[in-house]
């Protein structure tokens, strides 16, 4: 009886520990010169559920220059603290269960922020960029709210920034003019 008991127990246990909630990045891609970057925060949760219901969470990059933090699931809660200087503390992505919701998102995965950037130099660098310090990664589990609690799994994103196509091809130029006045 007791071992019957250990190996349900650890069945619920091996379950809960398969769903999982992922934070991935998509991003516009490289950065040319005078451009901005997007990239959307997209959470996929695995196994599907009736959807995404909330995370609390902060927002920072090592990226200097100008930027946007918007948090898409905002009608209810709190867009964040912005230091101004990369960081956004204590963002609320939420909404309300299909019940109370008729704007409710259910899309798997679901886009809950997006990042646009404008870098303050064109140099050849990497931006990166990340969610931390998450309170929760919670899924409604049926119409009415009842919820479970996800493990979470974040990944960050980047931007490459440099000089435009033509720049390089000029900065190329100049170099080949700097070698054959030096010969």
């Amino acid at each position: 009886m007791k071992t019957t008991a250990f190996i349900i127990v650890a069945g619920f246990a091996a379950a809960a520990s398969a769903q999982t909630m992922t934070l991935s990045w998509t991003t516009s891609g490289t950065i040319f010169d005078g451009g901005t970057g997007t990239a959307t925060l997209w959470a996929s949760m695995d196994p599907g559920a009736t959807g995404f219901a909330g995370s609390i969470y902060d927002f920072s990059t090592d990226g200097a220059g100008t930027y946007i933090f918007d948090n898409l699931l905002d009608a209810l809660t709190n867009d964040g603290t912005d230091d101004g200087m990369g960081n956004v503390t204590n963002i609320e992505s939420f909404q309300l269960p299909p019940f109370f919701n008729p704007d409710f998102v259910a899309d798997n995965p679901i886009a809950i922020a997006t990042f646009t950037y404008t870098p303050d130099t064109y140099t050849p660098h990497t931006v990166s960029f990340t969610t931390a310090n998450h309170q929760n990664f919670s899924v409604y589990t049926d119409d009415f709210g009842t919820s479970a609690e996800y493990a979470g799994v974040v990944n960050g994103g980047s931007f490459d920034v440099v000089p435009a196509p033509a720049s390089m091809a000029l900065l190329g130029l100049g170099g080949l003019v700097a070698t054959r006045r030096r010969r």
